[in-house]
């Protein structure tokens, strides 16, 4: 089941949203707002898997709704204006829909959003846009503005996204942070080999190479693991 909220300033467009989304099979309206503070108080207590956003609002705009939110639902947004949509995929928007939604336009952006309840990562990669299965991630990796996915089935990939925002699309457990820069699958681990200097080797049960940890993370990982 997808969990959507509607935040639009105007009713007649939240109720014209709200149509079209009650006839989409396997899809459940949390709520509808239309003000910066009211959604921002649904997102708190729903957690929705994703949002219907406008971007022009009566008191701000839906940048600023988006503005510090460590772990924001997956952003679909709906606008009368064609101008933001460079600006909207900076921010790892899912779609761009122009007002009026044409149901057949509203079923295309679902689709996009299926994999964020569903137990997927959309990656978008330096090689372009694919799948992973969560449950298949070894380890999240930062590395500057991308995080560095290894997993068995797709080796290693940089997918453009700070880790931070990676983080809470990782359930705990398995995942676990030994680092500010590196998660682990620990349903993956196969031994944990101590090294001189307290460093330690992580070896992984699948062909995902060993990682080397330091001082700090492999304690945290020692302790985590017992």
């Amino acid at each position: 089941m997808l969990r959507v909220l509607i935040v639009d300033d105007e009713a007649p467009a939240r109720r014209y949203l709200r149509r079209l989304l009650e006839t989409a099979p396997g899809v459940h309206i949390e709520g509808e707002a239309a003000t910066i503070e009211q959604a921002r108080g649904l997102i708190r207590d729903h957690r929705p898997d994703a949002i219907f956003l406008d971007i022009a609002l009566t008191h701000g705009t839906g940048f600023e709704l988006l503005e510090g939110m460590d772990s924001p639902p997956a952003v679909v947004f709906v606008t009368a204006h064609d101008d933001y949509a460079a600006r909207a995929f900076d921010i790892e928007a899912v779609d761009y829909l122009l007002k009026p939604v044409s149901p057949q336009r509203l079923a295309q952006a679902l689709i996009r959003l299926r994999p964020h309840a569903s137990g997927y990562l959309t990656m978008r990669t330096r090689t372009g846009t694919r799948l992973i299965k969560i449950q298949d991630l070894t380890i999240a990796q930062a590395q500057g503005d991308y995080v560095r996915l290894c997993s068995a089935a797709h080796a290693s990939e940089l997918m453009h996204i700070p880790l931070k925002r990676l983080a809470p699309q990782l359930p705990s457990p398995p995942f676990y942070a030994v680092s500010r820069s590196i998660i682990l699958n620990l349903d993956h681990i196969s031994h944990i080999t101590q090294l001189p200097g307290a460093q330690a080797e992580v070896a992984f049960a699948n062909d995902v190479a060993p990682l080397m940890l330091g001082r700090t993370a492999s304690a945290r990982l020692r302790r985590r693991m017992m």
